[in-house]
């Protein structure tokens, strides 16, 4: 007998035996109900599920601070107050020591009165010598020398004034040196001394001032070589040197200008600074502490710490809370910028399991600086 044969026989069958019938209807409902159970079942776990997000350590904040190369010390030499004609003593681009002179004006005045009162005691001599030993004007002649003396010394030292390089560096004499660079005499200013050693002259706006301190460090660009040098901050003003944006440092709040403060940064290295070239330094400010969610913390109770997907493996990083914010918190540790951590670890996680396949990557820097705003406020 046929296959089909034996289907139609038992098609037949099925149709005239209700036994049958109500025996297959019900197996069948009851395998729909288990199908729909188990469907419905697994998708409550699923909703149950923890999503695992992460966030990535943003990069430390950087300020970027425009300026020049000037020397370390300058200072301009004036001349003659009385607008006599001085004396040079060096020449254009020399190098000086401290206490060289520059040059030597003469007091004609005090000169002619050191010939007068030289003349003076010359005739008081004379006549002295016609007296007789014993005689009493002898003594009023001899006072009258020691006055002439006096007055001497003092003409002496008005004759000749020399003036002297305050520092050690190189003196450039202006109107005299031919440059339509250099300042002219008539300014009042007869030569520069300034050091050959170098810095950095900046400004920062009032938006940054607060962020920076003495003795950090920068890398410093030469914007016409692209050199890279490594400077520090050596002073910061506390006075605005104006309200005016310096070129290069668009800044604008509120549609009104913003205040500027001087900077100066020292070089660790002098070579390849050249004066007047332009620069730009580069500094990393709040690089020991790191804004995070406050959902990453975990705290045992003898420690606390976030968890770390390092190379795809669970690692514990220690951390101290510095601030604490309803969404984000401050915290110092061994947690370095672009780190990856656990947004929101479960307590099922622990350090050196495999890292979890992540839902998504949180780099949340907006969203922690709008935390800040609404904590703030």
């Amino acid at each position: 007998m046929s296959l089909k044969v034996k289907l139609q026989e038992g098609w037949e069958k099925f149709k005239t035996n209700r036994k049958i019938q109500i025996y297959v209807g019900t197996a069948a409902v009851l395998i729909i109900v288990a199908v729909g159970v188990g469907i419905i079942y697994n998708s409550h776990n699923k909703e149950k599920a923890p999503v695992v997000q992460t966030y990535v350590i943003p990069e430390n904040e950087k300020i970027f601070i425009n300026g020049l190369v000037v020397p370390k010390q300058s200072k301009e030499i004036m001349g003659p107050a009385n607008g006599a004609t001085p004396d040079i003593r060096v020449s254009n681009g020399q190098s000086v020591k401290t206490g060289d002179v520059l040059y030597i004006v003469k007091d004609e005045a005090a000169i002619q009165e050191i010939a007068s009162i030289k003349t003076q005691i010359s005739n008081l001599i004379r006549e002295k010598s016609t007296l007789q030993t014993g005689d009493v004007g002898i003594v009023s002649i001899n006072n009258q020398i020691a006055t002439l003396n006096t007055s001497l010394s003092a003409a002496n030292a008005k004759a000749y004034t020399k003036v002297k390089a305050p520092f050690d560096g190189k003196v450039y004499l202006h109107s005299s040196a031919g440059s339509s660079t250099e300042a002219s005499a008539s300014s009042g200013s007869l030569m520069t001394v300034q050091t050959t050693d170098y810095v950095m002259n900046g400004q920062i706006s009032e938006q940054d001032l607060s962020k920076i301190s003495k003795d950090m460090t920068a890398d410093v660009t030469v914007l016409s070589t692209g050199d890279t040098l490594k400077g520090r901050i050596s002073y910061i003003s506390d006075r605005p040197a104006s309200a005016a944006q310096p070129s290069g440092s668009a800044q604008d709040v509120g549609g009104g200008s913003l205040s500027f403060y001087n900077v100066v940064l020292a070089f660790d290295t002098q070579e390849g600074v050249v004066d007047g070239y332009h620069t730009q330094a580069t500094i990393e400010v709040n690089s020991d502490k790191h804004k995070i969610p406050s959902s990453a913390i975990l705290n045992s109770g003898e420690e606390v710490y976030v968890l770390a997907d390092i190379e795809g493996v669970l690692k514990k990083v220690n951390i101290e809370v510095i601030s604490e914010g309803n969404n984000y918190s401050v915290v110092t540790g061994d947690l370095n910028q672009n780190d990856v951590i656990i947004k929101n670890p479960t307590l099922q996680m622990k350090e050196g399991d495999p890292a979890p396949v992540s839902s998504g990557t949180d780099e949340s820097e907006v969203d922690a600086k709008s935390d800040d705003k609404s904590e703030e406020m």
